[in-house]
């Protein structure tokens, strides 16, 4: 079973070395038919390595399928077509964001949705950290997909991959901007100089951006995005957003309950 080519071997032809992810999910397959759960999971899989490494019109379904090990038929079986892989693929993948989103929307006081959580009142903060952490651990996994969504999005030459995109994101952009002005209407804790639409603006900006951003400029910056990275960063941004939008009371109190970053 051949591996689809990775972001650090797509310019080196179509012998170079899969990643690791990829050579894990070979040897987990290798050896046994896949069900229809591992069939499916694999198309998914390979669909991410992909399209985040290829333009969306070069990527075909025989080709995934090839890479994935399955028969061509079950990408349609599945997904209906290139389209509803592509969609599937988004959607699965930051089904966890928009859950946490939606519950932090609707129970605007509670740090988390898990029912073995107890439930506890949340500040602004807190609830701008526990968001930001979903967001970091999801990606985390899936290092490219942010950038492929920022470059079908600014681009938008493939009208297919961008109507799909825009679909996928007014969910996540309606869920984010329910909780926050969810967030900002709790009493006593908005700074009302702060103008609500761009605290709006600043809390995507904090969140998105380190994983989209130029390498060179992370590499200018001394900033190397791993796991660790991207959980202190979580803490960082969602405190330096209340300092600036939330009542100086309000994140004072986060502050000293979450102190423990270091200065650099």
């Amino acid at each position: 079973m051949q591996q689809p080519p990775s972001e650090n071997s797509r310019t080196k032809g179509p012998d170079a070395a899969p990643t690791a992810a990829t050579a894990a999910a070979k040897k987990t397959r290798r050896g046994r038919p896949l069900g229809d759960s591992d069939a499916r999971e694999a198309l998914l899989e390979t669909a991410r390595e992909l399209f985040a490494n290829r333009p969306y019109r070069t990527v075909t379904l025989r080709e995934v399928a090839r890479y994935a090990g399955v028969d061509a038929a079950l990408v349609r079986y599945y997904f209906g077509g290139k389209a509803g892989l592509f969609e599937a693929m988004i959607r699965e993948t930051l089904a966890p964001v928009l859950a946490a989103l939606r519950h932090a929307g609707e129970h605007p006081t509670q740090t988390s949705a898990e029912q073995s959580q107890p439930r506890q009142t949340a500040s602004g903060q807190q609830q701008a950290e526990h968001l930001m952490q979903t967001y970091y651990r999801i990606m985390g996994r899936h290092p490219h997909l942010p950038r492929l969504v920022f470059r079908i999005l600014s681009e938008g030459d493939d009208l297919e991959p961008f109507a799909i995109l825009s679909r996928v994101f007014s969910d996540v952009v309606q869920a984010s901007d329910s909780w926050l002005k969810q967030a900002l209407l709790l009493p006593g804790q908005f700074d009302q100089s702060v103008n609500p639409q761009f605290a709006r603006l600043s809390f995507v900006s904090l969140m998105v951006f380190p994983l989209i951003a130029p390498p060179l400029i992370l590499r200018r910056l001394g900033i190397h995005v791993t796991p660790e990275t991207l959980t202190q960063l979580a803490g960082h941004n969602s405190r330096l957003f209340s300092q600036g939008v939330f009542t100086q009371s309000e994140s004072a109190a986060d502050t000293t309950t979450n102190s423990g970053e270091t200065p650099q």
